[in-house]
Protein backbone atom coordinates (compact mmCIF):
# COMPACT_ATOMS: atom_id res chain seq x y z
CA UNK A 1 0.00 0.00 0.00
CA UNK A 2 1.55 3.32 -1.01
CA UNK A 3 2.37 5.88 1.67
CA UNK A 4 -0.09 8.40 0.28
CA UNK A 5 -2.84 5.74 0.35
CA UNK A 6 -2.11 4.87 3.97
CA UNK A 7 -2.19 8.55 4.90
CA UNK A 8 -5.50 8.97 3.10
CA UNK A 9 -6.86 5.87 4.82
CA UNK A 10 -5.81 7.24 8.23
CA UNK A 11 -7.48 10.56 7.44
CA UNK A 12 -10.72 8.72 6.73
CA UNK A 13 -10.40 6.62 9.87
CA UNK A 14 -9.69 9.73 11.94
CA UNK A 15 -12.78 11.37 10.44
CA UNK A 16 -14.81 8.30 11.38
CA UNK A 17 -13.20 8.30 14.82
CA UNK A 18 -14.41 11.85 15.50
CA UNK A 19 -17.94 10.77 14.64
CA UNK A 20 -17.64 7.62 16.76
CA UNK A 21 -16.42 9.53 19.79
CA UNK A 22 -19.60 11.60 19.69
CA UNK A 23 -21.71 8.59 18.85
CA UNK A 24 -20.37 6.46 21.70
CA UNK A 25 -20.78 9.39 24.10
CA UNK A 26 -24.42 9.66 23.04
CA UNK A 27 -24.90 5.91 23.44
CA UNK A 28 -23.37 5.98 26.93
CA UNK A 29 -25.68 8.82 27.90
CA UNK A 30 -28.69 7.02 26.41
CA UNK A 31 -27.79 3.97 28.54
CA UNK A 32 -27.15 6.01 31.67
CA UNK A 33 -30.38 8.02 31.55
CA UNK A 34 -32.67 5.00 32.14
CA UNK A 35 -30.27 3.75 34.83
CA UNK A 36 -30.62 7.07 36.70
CA UNK A 37 -34.38 6.88 36.27
CA UNK A 38 -34.40 3.29 37.51
CA UNK A 39 -32.81 4.40 40.80
CA UNK A 40 -35.55 6.99 41.24
CA UNK A 41 -38.17 4.37 40.37
CA UNK A 42 -36.69 2.05 42.99
CA UNK A 43 -37.02 4.78 45.63
CA UNK A 44 -40.64 5.31 44.58
CA UNK A 45 -41.35 1.56 44.66
CA UNK A 46 -39.77 1.25 48.12
CA UNK A 47 -42.02 4.00 49.42
CA UNK A 48 -45.05 2.30 47.87
CA UNK A 49 -44.01 -1.02 49.41
CA UNK A 50 -43.87 0.59 52.86
CA UNK A 51 -47.31 2.12 52.31
CA UNK A 52 -48.73 -1.25 51.21
CA UNK A 53 -47.19 -2.87 54.29
CA UNK A 54 -48.85 -0.30 56.55
CA UNK A 55 -52.18 -0.75 54.74
CA UNK A 56 -51.90 -4.53 55.14
CA UNK A 57 -51.20 -4.03 58.86
CA UNK A 58 -54.26 -1.78 59.12
CA UNK A 59 -56.40 -4.53 57.59
CA UNK A 60 -54.95 -7.11 59.99
CA UNK A 61 -55.78 -4.85 62.94
CA UNK A 62 -59.32 -4.29 61.64
CA UNK A 63 -59.91 -8.03 61.30
CA UNK A 64 -58.39 -8.71 64.72
CA UNK A 65 -60.59 -6.02 66.32
CA UNK A 66 -63.74 -7.42 64.70
CA UNK A 67 -62.84 -10.92 65.90
CA UNK A 68 -62.30 -9.62 69.44
CA UNK A 69 -65.62 -7.74 69.29
CA UNK A 70 -67.37 -10.99 68.33
CA UNK A 71 -65.66 -12.74 71.24
CA UNK A 72 -66.73 -9.90 73.52
CA UNK A 73 -70.32 -10.05 72.32
CA UNK A 74 -70.37 -13.81 72.81
CA UNK A 75 -68.93 -13.45 76.33
CA UNK A 76 -71.53 -10.76 77.20
CA UNK A 77 -74.30 -13.10 76.06
CA UNK A 78 -72.82 -15.90 78.17
CA UNK A 79 -72.82 -13.59 81.21
CA UNK A 80 -76.47 -12.62 80.60
CA UNK A 81 -77.45 -16.29 80.34
CA UNK A 82 -75.48 -17.14 83.49
CA UNK A 83 -77.08 -14.24 85.37
CA UNK A 84 -80.52 -15.36 84.24
CA UNK A 85 -79.84 -18.93 85.36
CA UNK A 86 -79.07 -17.87 88.94
CA UNK A 87 -82.74 -17.72 89.90
CA UNK A 88 -83.27 -21.32 88.83
CA UNK A 89 -80.54 -22.73 91.07
CA UNK A 90 -81.79 -24.57 94.16
CA UNK A 91 -78.69 -24.91 96.35
CA UNK A 92 -76.36 -22.29 97.74
CA UNK A 93 -73.39 -24.33 96.52
CA UNK A 94 -74.63 -24.22 92.93
CA UNK A 95 -75.39 -20.52 93.34
CA UNK A 96 -71.88 -19.73 94.58
CA UNK A 97 -70.31 -21.84 91.83
CA UNK A 98 -72.30 -19.98 89.21
CA UNK A 99 -71.31 -16.64 90.69
CA UNK A 100 -67.67 -17.70 90.52
CA UNK A 101 -68.19 -18.74 86.90
CA UNK A 102 -69.80 -15.38 86.11
CA UNK A 103 -66.94 -13.53 87.79
CA UNK A 104 -64.42 -15.39 85.61
CA UNK A 105 -66.45 -14.60 82.52
CA UNK A 106 -66.43 -10.92 83.49
CA UNK A 107 -62.64 -11.08 83.84
CA UNK A 108 -62.45 -12.59 80.33
CA UNK A 109 -64.79 -9.84 79.14
CA UNK A 110 -62.44 -7.22 80.61
CA UNK A 111 -59.48 -8.80 78.82
CA UNK A 112 -61.37 -8.67 75.50
CA UNK A 113 -62.25 -5.02 76.10
CA UNK A 114 -58.64 -4.19 76.90
CA UNK A 115 -57.44 -6.02 73.79
CA UNK A 116 -59.96 -4.13 71.67
CA UNK A 117 -58.75 -0.79 73.06
CA UNK A 118 -55.13 -1.76 72.31
CA UNK A 119 -56.08 -2.72 68.75
CA UNK A 120 -57.96 0.55 68.31
CA UNK A 121 -54.97 2.53 69.58
CA UNK A 122 -52.62 0.74 67.21
CA UNK A 123 -55.09 1.17 64.35
CA UNK A 124 -55.15 4.89 65.01
CA UNK A 125 -51.35 5.05 65.08
CA UNK A 126 -51.03 3.03 61.87
CA UNK A 127 -53.73 5.17 60.27
CA UNK A 128 -51.70 8.31 60.94
CA UNK A 129 -48.60 6.60 59.50
CA UNK A 130 -50.58 5.67 56.40
CA UNK A 131 -51.73 9.26 55.86
CA UNK A 132 -48.18 10.54 56.29
CA UNK A 133 -46.78 7.86 53.97
CA UNK A 134 -49.44 8.58 51.34
CA UNK A 135 -48.19 12.16 51.21
CA UNK A 136 -44.62 10.89 50.82
CA UNK A 137 -45.63 8.44 48.07
CA UNK A 138 -47.57 11.14 46.23
CA UNK A 139 -44.50 13.37 46.36
CA UNK A 140 -42.20 10.58 45.16
CA UNK A 141 -44.61 9.72 42.34
CA UNK A 142 -44.73 13.33 41.13
CA UNK A 143 -40.95 13.51 41.35
CA UNK A 144 -40.54 10.24 39.45
CA UNK A 145 -43.07 11.12 36.72
CA UNK A 146 -41.52 14.57 36.21
CA UNK A 147 -38.05 13.04 35.95
CA UNK A 148 -39.33 10.31 33.62
CA UNK A 149 -40.82 12.91 31.31
CA UNK A 150 -37.54 14.81 31.34
CA UNK A 151 -35.45 11.67 30.73
CA UNK A 152 -37.75 10.47 27.94
CA UNK A 153 -37.37 13.83 26.20
CA UNK A 154 -33.57 13.78 26.63
CA UNK A 155 -33.31 10.21 25.33
CA UNK A 156 -35.49 11.09 22.33
CA UNK A 157 -33.22 14.06 21.56
CA UNK A 158 -30.06 11.98 21.99
CA UNK A 159 -31.49 9.24 19.80
CA UNK A 160 -32.32 11.77 17.09
CA UNK A 161 -28.81 13.24 17.25
CA UNK A 162 -27.34 9.73 17.19
CA UNK A 163 -29.33 8.96 14.04
CA UNK A 164 -27.78 12.02 12.38
CA UNK A 165 -24.30 10.90 13.39
CA UNK A 166 -24.93 7.39 12.12
CA UNK A 167 -25.96 8.84 8.75
CA UNK A 168 -22.72 10.85 8.61
CA UNK A 169 -20.81 7.74 9.65
CA UNK A 170 -22.26 5.73 6.77
CA UNK A 171 -21.12 8.42 4.35
CA UNK A 172 -17.54 8.14 5.63
CA UNK A 173 -17.69 4.35 5.82
CA UNK A 174 -18.38 3.80 2.11
CA UNK A 175 -15.06 5.45 1.22
CA UNK A 176 -12.99 3.03 3.36
CA UNK A 177 -11.75 -0.33 2.09
CA UNK A 178 -13.41 -3.39 3.54
CA UNK A 179 -10.39 -4.92 5.32
CA UNK A 180 -9.17 -1.84 7.27
CA UNK A 181 -12.81 -0.94 7.99
CA UNK A 182 -13.41 -4.36 9.55
CA UNK A 183 -10.25 -3.95 11.65
CA UNK A 184 -11.35 -0.50 12.78
CA UNK A 185 -14.85 -1.75 13.67
CA UNK A 186 -13.45 -4.54 15.85
CA UNK A 187 -11.18 -2.17 17.75
CA UNK A 188 -13.75 0.60 18.19
CA UNK A 189 -16.25 -1.80 19.79
CA UNK A 190 -13.63 -3.30 22.11
CA UNK A 191 -12.12 0.06 23.08
CA UNK A 192 -15.29 1.98 23.94
CA UNK A 193 -15.40 4.12 20.83
CA UNK A 194 -11.69 4.91 20.42
CA UNK A 195 -10.04 2.81 17.70
CA UNK A 196 -7.37 5.16 16.38
CA UNK A 197 -5.23 7.43 18.56
CA UNK A 198 -2.55 10.03 17.83
CA UNK A 199 0.97 9.82 19.16
CA UNK A 200 1.38 12.34 21.99
CA UNK A 201 4.89 12.96 23.35
CA UNK A 202 6.03 9.59 22.00
CA UNK A 203 3.16 7.82 23.78
CA UNK A 204 -0.03 6.20 22.59
CA UNK A 205 -2.88 8.72 22.82
CA UNK A 206 -5.23 5.91 23.79
CA UNK A 207 -3.47 4.09 26.65
CA UNK A 208 -0.64 6.64 27.21
CA UNK A 209 2.05 3.96 27.14
CA UNK A 210 5.47 5.11 25.87
CA UNK A 211 6.29 3.92 22.35
CA UNK A 212 9.83 2.97 21.33
CA UNK A 213 11.51 4.96 18.55
CA UNK A 214 11.30 2.04 16.12
CA UNK A 215 7.50 2.07 16.38
CA UNK A 216 7.41 5.84 15.77
CA UNK A 217 9.65 5.37 12.75
CA UNK A 218 7.45 2.56 11.47
CA UNK A 219 4.41 4.84 11.67
CA UNK A 220 6.29 7.59 9.77
CA UNK A 221 7.02 5.15 6.92
CA UNK A 222 3.27 4.74 6.19
CA UNK A 223 3.75 1.31 4.66
CA UNK A 224 0.67 0.08 6.52
CA UNK A 225 -1.44 0.56 9.61
CA UNK A 226 0.40 0.30 12.94
CA UNK A 227 -1.26 -0.79 16.18
CA UNK A 228 -0.27 -0.13 19.78
CA UNK A 229 1.19 -3.27 21.34
CA UNK A 230 -0.56 -2.48 24.63
CA UNK A 231 -4.12 -1.39 23.74
CA UNK A 232 -4.23 -2.54 20.08
CA UNK A 233 -5.47 0.84 18.87
CA UNK A 234 -4.34 2.13 15.49
CA UNK A 235 -1.64 4.81 15.69
CA UNK A 236 -0.97 7.96 13.71
CA UNK A 237 1.02 11.21 13.80
CA UNK A 238 -1.39 14.15 13.80
CA UNK A 239 1.25 16.50 12.34
CA UNK A 240 1.58 14.31 9.23
CA UNK A 241 -2.09 14.53 8.28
Amino acid sequence: MAAVNVKELIRKLVAMQKIDEELFAFRREIRQKPEELAKLKMQFDNKKALLHKLQARAQELELARKAKELDLKSKEQDIIKADTSLMALKSNKEYQARLFEIENMKIDKGVFEEDILKLMDESERVGKQIEAEKAVVDGEEKKYLAEKEKVDAEVAKLTEESSGLEARRREVMVAIDKEPLALYERIVENRDGVAIAPIVNNACGGCFMHLPDQVINKIKMYDGLVRCEICSRLQYLAEDL
